[in-house]
C-alpha cells in the first residue's frame, strides 16, 4: 500500500489559527473580560471592544481589524449577530 498516496491533499489544523485584518469570521461569543466581548477559536482569542454587552454564547459575524500572529491574539469589529 502506498501511504504516500493515501494521505495525500491531509493537513492537519492548528489550534491558533491566524488571521490578516480583514478577514470576516463566524464565530461565538464566549466571554467578557473587563466587560469587552471575547471570541475564542481554538487558543486564537479576537477582541470585539464594540460589541455590547449581553452577547456571550452568541454566534456573530465580525471583521478583523488587527491581527498579532506570534500571540494568537487580535481585535476585530462586530458586523452583525446571527440568528437561529
Amino acid at each position: 500500500m502506498n501511504l504516500r498516496k493515501l494521505f495525500a491533499g491531509w493537513t492537519f489544523r492548528t489550534n491558533k489559527p491566524a488571521y490578516a485584518a480583514g478577514d470576516e469570521l463566524t464565530a461565538f461569543v464566549t466571554g467578557y473580560e473587563g466587560g469587552v466581548a471575547k471570541v475564542r477559536i481554538g487558543d486564537t482569542i479576537i477582541e470585539l471592544p464594540d460589541a455590547e454587552s449581553g452577547l456571550g454564547d452568541r454566534l456573530v459575524r465580525l471583521r478583523v481589524t488587527e491581527f498579532d500572529a506570534d500571540d494568537a491574539t487580535g481585535r476585530g469589529e462586530l458586523l452583525g449577530v446571527v440568528e437561529n
